[in-house]
């Protein structure tokens, strides 16, 4: 199963890069991280998530879910996507949405 999840992971390795790549040169700072939760929320949709944005009353902060059947167990996986003021991803918050989904899409 690790050999499994690990090859998988390099399979979508170019695009998780492309995604951290582009929230790095496009740095928002917190609340207002539209390119970046738009990138995310739009990989996701397109490999089967169910994505909704702007939950708890925040623009940019999303709720992806992929279900099989019910009765199961529930993952909850966080991350953010953040840049620091005049410093921009100083902190590493871009690569914290790609690890986020290529985590999620291996365990789908």
């Amino acid at each position: 199963m690790k050999e499994k999840l690990f090859s998988y992971i390099d399979s979508i390795k170019k695009d998780m890069t492309s995604i951290s790549d582009y929230i790095f040169d496009n740095p928002e700072l917190g609340l207002k991280e539209y390119k970046s939760s738009k990138i995310l929320c739009d990989y996701l949709q397109k490999n089967g998530f169910e994505v909704e944005l702007g939950i708890l009353e925040l623009d940019t902060a999303f709720k992806a879910t992929y279900q099989v059947g019910s009765g199961g167990i529930s993952i909850g996986l966080l991350c953010e996507y953040d840049a620091l003021e005049n410093l921009g991803h100083a902190c590493g918050h871009h690569l914290q949405g790609s690890a986020i989904i290529a985590t999620a899409m291996a365990l789908k």
